[in-house]
């Protein structure tokens, strides 16, 4: 894909992010549930759709090619983030800093305004099934952090 179509398509990556966030939402609120293995599929969802959210934003302040973004970045959630801090550009999006991993793989983000959710390394959430479930594997937690998104999802979308 040449460049130019490339950042024309990462403009819509955070609006399409924002849907999967909506879905676990509406899901989520209709039937909730703390069965792990619904839990995971959820928080796949939002981990892909919070890599999504911040790879809009990389590909708007960046000079950076599809190559680059997948060769570089790939879904490493903290090399987008160490990026994005780079360009100044977590605060402006409700981020407070990098994250924080707090287990193998599983990452604590918090938000300017003292709100903390936790992301999957989305490679690993894939494919390695949890041993146990974490005090943030709830419904209510993960609807919590649905809030959380879709407003830096707001945030990134009232950028230029």
């Amino acid at each position: 894909m040449n460049t130019i179509l490339f950042q024309q398509a990462a403009k819509y990556w955070n609006d399409w992010a924002c849907q999967s966030v909506k879905l676990v939402k509406d899901f989520l609120d209709n039937n909730p549930t703390e069965d792990e293995p619904h839990l995971r599929t959820y928080y796949i969802l939002l981990s892909y759709a919070f890599e999504l959210m911040l790879k809009s934003r990389l590909v708007a302040v960046a000079s950076i090619s599809e190559n680059e973004l997948i060769k570089t970045y790939g879904h490493d959630i903290n090399k987008i983030l160490q990026k994005l801090d780079d360009l100044n550009e977590l605060n402006k999006i409700g981020i407070k800093g990098l994250s924080k991993e707090v287990k193998p793989y599983i990452y604590e983000i918090e938000t300017i305004g003292g709100k903390k959710f936790y992301i999957y390394d989305f490679t690993n959430i894939r494919y390695y099934p949890k041993n146990n479930k974490d005090r943030w594997d709830t419904t209510s937690f993960i609807l919590d952090t649905t809030d959380i998104m879709l407003d830096i999802s707001k945030k990134i979308r009232k950028l230029k």
